[in-house]
């Protein structure tokens, strides 16, 4: 369900003195969450429970590729902040039951529901784009199953004022009460009822400073935390899982539970049997306190069951305490999507592990980043992991710097890295590191 007071018509004056339209979303009692090709404009007013507010550009990107922006409203009502959520792309799947509630001049003076899906395998490029722009960046496509009045649609932005969907731009994308994207242009030659828009998640490409604030209005705490949909499946092809995993023995977990000091006392206790070799009693403790919600031993149990290749059931582990913001939990999640050649949900979990300040996972992202050929982003994380004193990102921050010309710094980094001989033009960089136990 949507409630119809979340969405918001938004009155501007464009530059040139040309009055627009906008739609608006109310992400709490303060902020409304728009287009951010609706950001540059004057006397902002926004229609909220039939009273005109004046608000003001709080945030915009200034990028076609990021089409999200803030308004900040000039008075602060009680109103509870919406969650947002991502859209798992990696499989072609068919995201249903998605809501929109805009303000198309078609129309006239009232609201529109549009009821639709979001087909993952598809994107919608901006139009007017040549492959050569770097913000030539793929949208997503919400497919509105409401029909809206028959007419041509031009390609571009909903704000064109031949386009019957003017006034449309900036509404948000709801599924299962979360926001999942904000409206932004039309698809191209796929009619009246395809729409492209933005993902939440394309904030991740702005710089740290502007993505972390969008970050906090938004309220999301950890981008890798973030609810997915469709819901995300064990990404294991059948090859790779052994054939002794039990798929019945998944996770399950009081959802009241609470960890206290008696499960602290189980967890601690599996940690004992675990060192003197008694694995089987430092699973059985393990999984006792795991089921009462304890991440720790929820992570010690799965890498219990991944060194024996149970890896249907450790991922599930894994992902339960990487869920729960558990920062060892993300590296060695990232680590076994990696071994699964899931490479686009490992970055991100190793991504959410570095930049909560896991060395091993910092590492293991430049590496991922190097072998991708973004040596910029790679070499940055090298230098993070290698000032924290990991030694592998010494030896790969050093050929990496020498490949650059910068041979001072190189031979400074070479020799931290523990090498006593010079380094040569034939060395090669380390590959990733499994996550090491924390204390």
């Amino acid at each position: 369900m949507l409630a119809v007071e979340r969405a918001v018509p938004i009155y501007y004056y464009s530059r040139d003195g040309k009055a627009h339209s906008a739609s608006g979303f109310r992400i709490d009692g303060e902020y409304i969450l728009t287009a951010d090709h609706c950001a540059d404009g004057t006397d902002y007013r926004v229609l909220i429970d039939d009273r005109n507010v004046s608000a003001q550009v709080y945030l915009y990107t200034g990028r076609k590729d990021v089409d999200l922006a803030i308004l900040k409203v000039d008075e602060k009502l009680d109103v509870e902040r919406v969650p947002c959520a991502r859209i798992r792309t990696s499989h072609a799947e068919r995201l249903d039951n998605c809501c929109v509630l805009a303000f198309p001049v078609w129309k006239r003076v009232g609201r529109a529901q549009l009821d639709g899906y979001v087909p993952t395998g598809e994107v919608s490029t901006l139009s007017g784009l040549t492959r050569g722009e770097s913000d030539a960046t793929s949208l997503l496509t919400f497919k509105s199953v409401t029909p809206a009045p028959p007419s041509p649609t031009p390609d571009g932005p909903l704000s064109r004022y031949a386009s019957q969907w003017q006034g449309a731009s900036g509404a948000a994308i709801v599924h299962d009460g979360h926001v999942i994207g904000v409206l932004s242009n039309h698809a191209p030659l796929e009619g009246d009822s395809s729409l492209a828009f933005t993902p939440i998640t394309a904030i991740d490409r702005l710089d740290p400073d502007q993505r972390d604030r969008f970050r906090s209005v938004l309220g999301i705490v950890n981008d890798a935390i973030l609810p997915t949909f469709p819901k995300e499946v064990l990404p294991f092809s059948d090859a790779f899982l052994n054939a002794g995993n039990n798929p019945s023995v998944l996770p399950g977990v009081d959802p009241l539970a609470q960890p206290d000091a008696d499960t602290e006392t189980l967890h601690q206790g599996g940690r004992l049997f675990a060192d003197q070799g008694d694995l089987p009693q430092a699973e059985n403790l393990w999984r006792r306190a795991a089921s009462q919600g304890h991440p720790d031993a929820m992570v010690d149990l799965a890498g219990l069951l991944y060194t024996q290749r149970k890896l249907r059931e450790a991922h599930a582990w894994y992902l339960k305490a990487a869920e729960q913001g558990n920062i060892e939990a993300m590296g060695h999640l990232a680590s076994l999507l990696q071994e699964a050649r899931q490479a686009r949900d490992a970055e991100r979990w190793c991504r959410a592990a570095a930049e909560a300040g896991n060395t091993d996972a910092m590492y293991n992202l430049a590496v991922m980043l190097d072998k991708t050929g973004h040596f910029g982003e790679a070499i940055t994380w090298y230098r993070h992991a290698a000032e924290a004193e990991h030694p592998d990102a010494m030896h790969n921050l050093a050929i990496r710097l020498r490949a650059r010309g910068e041979l001072a710094e190189a031979t400074i980094w070479w020799q931290r890295a523990g090498h006593r001989r010079a380094q040569r033009i034939s060395e090669r960089p380390r590959g990733p590191v499994r996550p090491r136990r924390t204390a």
